[in-house]
């Protein structure tokens, strides 16, 4: 079987040279320069079970990328997986989206239920375009497919096996309607896109062939070499010190004194935005991140982490170093969390750039990890191994001003003494 990441590389040149809006290079990591409205999803079909959001403006490409890289991808005409997705409306039914029963069994002499499923519902490239136009009771329906894997219609269960999740969302307009947290927490990456620039009208304005003309020129792959990348993405092995910053990355996000168990995640109504903060130790301490956003973090982050870190590494052919965690982890987080207005106000970020916000966020857990917190993260762990008594190390980390000393590494060893 010919390498699939050949291929993948391939289909960027292709892309390129067809002269299609794949956004401008804006993801830095390490030397190289790429897009991340291209990348994140190639990234995310060469994994399973993940789902990647594009969320921009009207006519930025975010429908016309996936349904290009899903014709790739599946070796699929462009009108085929175009009639796969499902598009966002009020009018939109569970039958229209998924299945609907099969009326022909009122003829026959079974009692077995019989659901004729819609493409959409089988197909493993699944595609929610303008997943804010859904009303909350049909988000409800998404993520239960996203938890499950799965979809069951009037008692049956089809499972279309390892699945690509994409989904595309419009800024708030009058016919859309508030995205569902929990939905949101299912959404492994948002990436912005954005309107071409200059450079990029230009390029447009000189392309004579239509999108489906190009769409034939894509390179294909075959169902051996699509199932075969999950398999690939997992050999790209993960450091000690990336595992190490992005459990730190997590606590940075979750960790709040006030809150039960020190877990911001058990906050509802009392939140640093609501004024749980003033008179903390760490309130308005730029290098604390607890109190700039509402939220903390799950699990799933770190798992999100790990995968899209995975396979960003074997797109670029590259080890899953730090500068990769550093390129990803803000768009795994940025839409699963609310900065507080205080902060995300002030220059240079004017209350518009998100995302920029969240990135220096990131940027001062990891440095702070790395630097910092490196000797009371070898104490935690000389203590946890048996290399050092427990009662020494709680005494030196007590003097470790840090959130993760003070919050978790001190909790953890007096309930293993």
């Amino acid at each position: 079987m010919p390498d699939p990441r050949k291929k993948i590389t391939a289909l960027i040149r292709s892309l390129e040279e067809l002269r299609l809006h794949v956004g401008r290079k804006d993801l830095s990591i390490g030397e190289e320069r790429v897009g991340a409205q291209l990348f994140f999803p190639l990234a995310n079909a060469c994994l399973r079970g993940r789902a990647v959001l594009l969320y921009g403006g009207m006519g930025a490409n975010k429908t016309t990328l996936i349904n290009l890289l899903g014709s790739s991808f599946q070796s699929l005409e462009l009108d085929e997986v175009e009639n796969l997705m499902v598009t966002g409306h009020p009018e939109q039914t569970e039958e229209k989206i998924i299945g609907f029963l099969d009326p022909r069994q009122w003829s026959r002499d079974s009692s077995e239920t019989s659901v004729l499923w819609t493409p959409w519902a089988r197909s493993r490239w699944k595609l929610i375009n303008e997943i804010n136009r859904f009303p909350s009771g049909k988000q409800n329906l998404f993520l239960e497919i996203l938890q499950k894997r799965k979809i069951s219609y009037a008692g049956q269960i089809i499972e279309p096996g390892d699945t690509c999740y994409f989904a595309t969302m419009n800024p708030e307009f009058s016919a859309t309607y508030p995205m569902d947290e929990a939905l949101l927490d299912r959404i492994s990456v948002c990436v912005p896109a954005q309107q071409p620039d200059f450079l990029a009208g230009l390029a447009l304005a000189e392309r004579e062939r239509s999108v489906h003309e190009l769409a034939e020129s894509l390179p294909r792959f075959s169902p051996q070499e699509f199932d075969a990348l999950p398999g690939l993405v997992a050999g790209v092995g993960i450091s000690s010190r990336v595992e190490l910053a992005i459990l730190c990355l997590l606590r940075d996000f979750t960790l709040c004194e006030r809150a039960p168990g020190f877990d911001k995640t058990q906050l509802s109504k009392a939140r640093p935005s609501l004024g749980l903060c003033p008179g903390c130790h760490y309130f308005n301490n730029p290098e604390a991140i607890c109190w700039q956003v509402d939220e903390g973090l799950s699990d799933r982050v770190r798992q999100d982490l790990r995968d899209f870190c995975r396979a960003m590494a074997f797109l670029l052919d590259r080890d899953a170093d730090l500068e990769v965690l550093r390129a990803v982890a803000p768009y795994v987080i940025w839409h699963r969390v609310t900065p507080v207005r205080s902060a995300l106000e002030r220059p240079p970020y004017y209350g518009a750039r998100r995302l920029a916000f969240v990135s220096e966020l990131v940027e001062k857990s990891i440095n702070r990890t790395l630097n910092e917190r490196a000797e009371m993260n070898l104490l935690f762990s000389q203590a946890v191994d048996g290399e050092l008594d427990i009662s020494k190390a709680l005494q030196e980390l007590s003097a470790f001003d840090d959130p993760i000393a003070r919050m978790d590494f001190i909790p953890a060893l007096e309930r293993m003494r």
